[in-house]
């Protein structure tokens, strides 16, 4: 006697295949994406100040970030020219408009308000003036740093220009100034204004603060996720955390418009 045949074999195969197929394609959507921080600060430093943001934008969104640091801006900016590494960034206004101009990103918001860069030396020197420092050890962070773009705008002319010094990040700029290993640095204005004992030279002017812009990789419905939840970060308990670690009293609305020209700070820098 021959077993009994089992009933609806093939629509039972077919059905377990379609539920499968369901369930890989959810796997194959789900996207990590990589958001970019420039090396502002050490990485450690870095990750820690960052992280609340990331984990505001995993919880708010329901998408995935992943914080992607740099060693040195000459690795992050190797990097970024290629194109392709990050799906989002956020960064300065030379970086922001490079990113929208070469690579087709999207602006979805700032930090508020502006930001500049501050010329400040040891407090037992004399240097009252910027033109001052032309043929002296001045301290900064390389390019694309912000830093670097402003110093070579407040000296244009390549024979009129200080000793550059490069540090690995703002604050070791500053100390090599208090150390008298250079006359001066300059670094971000908030960063220089955590220290007493410095003596201000000179300030450079303002430009809008850093942005978060998106690679043409991220889909428009996700991009507006994540302006929408960047704007309304000061409603919720995690937005409030991100926005402290940052030091910022929130976002604000901005676009590519409000970024443009500024890419031209970055000519003369290596592969632009």
């Amino acid at each position: 006697m021959q077993p009994p045949r089992r009933k609806h074999t093939l629509p039972w195969i077919f059905s377990t295949l379609f539920i499968a197929g369901i369930s890989l394609s959810g796997v194959a959507h789900a996207a990590n994406w990589r958001f970019a921080v420039p090396p502002f600060l050490p990485q450690a430093e870095l990750q820690a100040q960052y992280a609340p943001l990331v984990e505001f934008l995993n919880a708010t969104t329901g998408e995935h970030f992943e914080l992607v640091t740099s060693s040195s801006f000459l690795s992050y900016w190797n990097t970024a020219a290629k194109g392709g590494a990050y799906d989002l960034v956020l960064d300065n206004a030379p970086m922001v408009d490079f990113f929208v101009q070469r690579q087709k990103f999207t602006v979805l918001a700032k930090i508020a308000g502006v930001i500049s860069q501050s010329v400040v030396t040891n407090e037992k020197t004399n240097i009252f003036e910027a033109n001052e420092l032309i043929g002296k050890k001045v301290a900064t962070v390389a390019s694309p740093s912000l830093s670097a773009l402003a110093m070579f705008q407040l000296f244009p002319n390549p024979m009129r220009q200080p000793d550059f010094i490069y540090a690995h990040d703002a604050r070791a700029a500053v100390q090599m100034a208090q150390t008298n290993q250079v006359v001066a640095a300059i670094v971000p204005t908030p960063v220089a204004i955590q220290f007493s004992n410095l003596n201000l030279v000179t300030t450079t002017e303002q430009i809008p603060h850093l942005a978060v812009a998106a690679a043409p990789s991220m889909p428009v419905e996700t991009q507006k996720k994540v302006k929408q939840a960047l704007l309304n970060a000061p409603q919720t308990v995690l937005g409030q955390k991100a926005l402290a670690s940052l030091n910022t009293t929130g976002f604000e609305q901005a676009s590519n418009a409000n970024y443009s020209g500024y890419a031209k700070w970055l000519e003369g820098t290596y592969g632009y």
